[in-house]
């Protein structure tokens, strides 16, 4: 089976502010790589090549339409405007890599295109939460989120990125507590 997208780069356009002049072929990666990342990674393995199938088959109806067009869709969007971000003033060339820009614009400071980044990444990461709750609240709809095996993604629920890793020894079997985040002389 050949790649099949969820969303066209029309829809992005018309959903994020990515203008309408950039090129189609400078979006198309974006999706494929937001697809796999963002979107795989929540439906699972089965269930994402259940909907590539029935997109493919002309098949798409009922939940699986509403999963498609009215959550899917929204999140792809906003991960893949988040991907694109970065890269939207560069162009790898041959002998180089070189920035554009036009005449009569002034190119964000690499703060600010990290704070519009961040603002993509809260949308998008909305989306997301969307688009999980309502499998979690339509499994029976979606036979295939449950059957993933072997090296199958499996559905991950877990969506917000607080930037935070603490690590947990699991083999310690205890609670963490808030003692063990201060420091000796506080506690």
């Amino acid at each position: 089976m050949s790649y099949v997208l969820f969303i066209s780069e029309n829809k992005i356009k018309d959903s994020t502010a990515i203008g309408g002049n950039v090129d189609n072929e400078f979006i198309l990666p974006y999706i494929k790589i937001s697809q796999k990342k963002y979107i795989e990674t929540k439906l699972g393995t089965d269930l994402f090549e259940a909907l590539q199938t029935k997109i493919t088959a002309g098949s798409l109806t009922g939940a699986y339409q509403t999963l498609v067009d009215d959550y899917i869709q929204d999140a792809l969007a906003h991960w893949s405007f988040f991907e694109c971000i970065p890269f939207l003033r560069y162009k790898v060339m041959n002998n180089n890599v070189v920035s554009k820009t036009a005449e009569n614009s002034t190119p964000l400071t690499r703060e600010e295109a990290q704070d519009l980044r961040e603002e993509i990444r809260n949308t998008a990461e909305f989306y997301t939460e969307r688009l999980i709750d309502y499998i979690k609240n339509n499994t029976a709809s979606f036979p295939e989120y449950t059957t993933n095996t072997g090296a199958d993604v499996s559905p991950d629920t877990a969506n917000y990125y607080s930037g935070m890793n603490l690590e947990y020894d699991r083999n310690q079997r205890r609670d963490i507590t808030l003692d063990d985040f201060l420091t000796p002389d506080l506690k």
